[in-house]
């Protein structure tokens, strides 16, 4: 996720000194929807999963696989911890976080060329506490800050012949923040804000032959801007983005029980301001059917959008890899349940603080996330 210029300036007087400071607080781009399938294969699959009705969130054009109609219910819990680690004190920080984040997602054929679902789910955020403030240090001005991102998306994919079909999606995005500051102290103060910001997406998808399909989609993201509401002498705003995006897939059926699944992807992360660079990344990924078993897992890479001498601990993003597994079980019911593994790495996020006097020195020592999703498609 990404955080945009920030307008509000807060002025604290800390001893003797003045900080201005900017609270961006933690945020995080997610590739996982809640869903086994999407974890267990690090979001590969994502892109040209005409299965299900996830398809709504992660490709509106692949709805047009669902012969009748579809329905996913997901959760993913979200175990994250982050060691920052000072090179000019030995006093460091520790953030820690657990947090659950639903899916929700229903589709169904209206005729022969026409598909239309709605889903809710959580394309990112994150809300961390810290044990000595964001930095470390003896100043422990952020003491937790959370960001919330959830997408209602109204999809429909329209067959345009045998092997193409498009599709394009609504979004209603809802943005939350808040963030505490020097807690247990005379200047403890909250900042707080929430809006609604409309966005859409684009998707095609396309039959190669029997066994291979082709995905293509583009996000928009979405822009938003915050009344935020404190106990600072003046009006503050600020202005939360999610970067858009562009995702090609590839899937690829090697034999009648092994699936091969290829992605890459580009996100703009220069919309942030200029010292971000856009990322790019790609994800491979095997399905292997074992009966009524389907075995997945999956490794995706993403690069880091920020140099050493222009990352913060506000929002200290860097390259990234994720290594998922996971079981899909078809019951006799012929519902899927799934459940799935994975482990996020967010990188050492290296801080050189030269451009800034005030900006600590150091890198994260333990930066990850866990992720354990169970979900029921029927």
């Amino acid at each position: 996720m990404k955080l945009n210029r920030l307008t509000m300036a807060i002025t604290l007087t800390l001893g003797s000194g003045l900080i201005a400071s900017t609270a961006s607080a933690a945020g995080l781009s997610l590739s996982q929807i809640g869903t086994a399938e999407s974890v267990a294969t690090a979001g590969a699959a994502n892109v040209t999963n005409n299965r299900d009705s996830s398809a709504v969130i992660t490709n509106p054009a692949a709805l047009s696989g669902i012969a009748e109609s579809s329905a996913v219910v997901g959760a993913q819990y979200l175990d994250v911890k982050s060691e920052f680690e000072r090179y000019d004190l030995r006093d460091g920080s520790i953030g820690t976080a657990g947090q659950l984040m639903p899916h929700l997602s229903y589709a169904k054929r209206l005729n022969d060329d026409w598909v239309a679902g709605i889903a809710m789910h959580s394309p990112g955020g994150l809300g961390m506490s810290y044990d000595n403030g964001v930095a470390g240090g003896p100043a422990n001005i952020i003491n937790e800050n959370n960001i919330a991102i959830v997408n209602i998306t109204a999809s429909a994919s329209y067959q345009l012949n045998d092997k193409l079909s498009v599709g394009a999606s609504v979004i209603a995005q809802y943005a939350d923040l808040q963030v505490d500051l020097f807690q247990g102290t005379e200047q403890a103060n909250t900042i707080e804000g929430n809006n609604w910001s409309p966005s859409f997406a684009l998707g095609a998808m396309y039959q190669l032959s029997d066994s291979t399909n082709l995905g293509l989609t583009y996000n928009y993201g979405g822009k938003h801007e915050l009344n935020l509401a404190t106990r600072l002498p003046e009006p503050q705003t600020m202005d939360v983005n999610w970067p858009q995006s562009i995702e090609l897939g590839l899937e690829q059926q090697l034999t009648s029980e092994l699936t091969l699944m290829v992605s890459a992807n580009w996100q703009q992360w220069s919309r942030y301001n200029d010292k971000y660079s856009d990322t790019w990344g790609g994800g491979i990924a095997l399905s292997y059917q074992l009966n009524a078993w389907t075995l997945q897992s999956g490794f995706s890479l993403d690069s880091s959008p920020l140099a050493p001498a222009d990352r913060d601990v506000i929002l200290p993003l860097d390259q990234q890899w994720r290594f998922g597994l996971g079981a899909l079980k078809t019951l006799d019911s012929g519902s899927v349940l799934g459940v799935a593994y994975q482990y996020q790495s967010l990188g050492d996020g290296k801080i050189d603080g030269s451009l800034n006097p005030i900006q600590p020195r150091g890198f994260y020592s333990d930066n990850r996330i866990h992720f354990i999703t169970v979900s029921l498609s029927f």
